[in-house]
């Protein structure tokens, strides 16, 4: 899909500032809006674009996160095999995200500890092999306790965008739960109503849906909708993102890293500042001694350069235990089984709280 430099610009600025109306964000970045209406809506029919309200989990009881993968015995060419792995993780409520990278299989999980983490990946890995789809019983999964870990970035295509559009920086932060008080956030998700958790379930389980139209399916008012969305917003328990289909942009490169580290310095920093290289990743955790990213390139030169300066940035923040473990994958081979989709791990901590 080829954009205008007009499009590339409000499609950056919907990613970039998603909790913006439009009459605020036509004057962040300079667009009138009537336009910026227009151009967004044509964008969310074709399918570019989509929102999607996620869950603060920091403040929920969710210790660890794993991030896996494992080769397939073969590529998902045949309809009844993807259908079957939809309904494997439309089963494993604990998996927010997992996607099929050409022969690659990758997941992301929570969990509340690591025996619920065992249980959940023994029934995975049972399942993967009533249909034989892993040529061994070996899932490669990283663990990140979420009391040491920092997820830098969690499907923000920002940084792709502002690459792939030569598009730069503005110098400020994307919207994120760090700027929120997490002890009122997680007072507020500890104490809600009934009406405020079916509004909230509500809320994840229809992210485009106006207030409206949410309200009539949970058979409440539009008013209660709208404030108790906007309280929860305003708290950070909630926050809005837009997630992009990056199949459609041209990508020609979906990149996997995972390195293992030892940190040099203060044992506090999470992970290395890689803001000022515009390095275009769209998810990033780092852990006390391992990190997973997720990257796209428009081609294997913009790649082979940002490689270059990741690793840069990764010798001057760590000691390398090894060159990192580098997958190359083609985006229009990916296959998206589930896509942030936090509802069932929502209705599991509130049926526990």
């Amino acid at each position: 899909m080829k954009l205008s430099k007009n499009e590339k610009l409000i499609l950056w600025g919907l990613v970039k500032y998603p909790m913006l109306n439009d009459r605020q964000l036509s004057d962040k970045i300079g667009v009138r809006m009537s336009t910026l209406n227009a151009i967004k809506n044509k964008m969310k029919r074709s399918g570019l674009i989509f929102d999607r309200i996620v869950p603060n989990v920091e403040i929920m009881d969710y210790e660890i996160l794993a991030v896996s993968w494992t080769s397939l015995s073969r590529s998902m060419t045949d309809k009844d095999d993807v259908g079957f792995l939809r309904d494997l993780f439309s089963n494993h409520p604990n998996t927010y995200s997992a996607m099929v990278f050409g022969d690659t299989l990758l997941s992301l999980s929570l969990y509340s500890n690591y025996t619920e983490y065992r249980r959940a990946e023994y029934r995975i890995v049972k399942e993967l092999n009533t249909r034989d789809l892993i040529p061994s019983e070996n899932i490669h999964t990283t663990l990140y306790p979420l009391s040491i870990s920092q997820i830098s970035k969690n499907f923000d295509y920002t940084a792709v965008l502002e690459r792939a559009f030569d598009i730069e920086p503005d110098g400020q932060e994307t919207d994120d739960f760090g700027r929120f008080d997490m002890k009122k956030a997680r007072e507020k998700v500890y104490h809600l109503t009934r009406k405020e958790k079916t509004i909230l379930k509500g809320i994840l389980e229809a992210p485009d849906m106006p207030d409206n139209k949410i309200a009539t399916m949970l058979d409440t008012t539009r008013q209660a909708v709208a404030r108790h969305k906007k309280e929860l917003l305003e708290l950070g328990v909630i926050k809005k993102t837009r997630v992009i289909d990056y199949a459609k942009l041209g990508f020609q490169i979906l990149c996997l890293v995972e390195g293992h580290y030892n940190k040099i310095g203060d044992e506090e920093r999470g992970g290395p500042d890689v803001r000022k290289f515009h390095l275009p990743s769209f998810f990033a955790i780092y852990g006390n001694s391992e990190t997973v990213s997720l990257s796209l390139f428009k081609d294997f030169e913009q790649f082979t350069q940002s490689k270059e300066v990741y690793l840069g940035a990764m010798k001057r923040f760590c000691d390398m235990k090894a060159d990192p473990h580098i997958n190359l994958y083609s985006p229009r081979h990916t296959i998206t089984l589930k896509h942030q989709e936090y509802l069932p791990l929502v209705e599991e901590f509130l049926n526990q709280s």
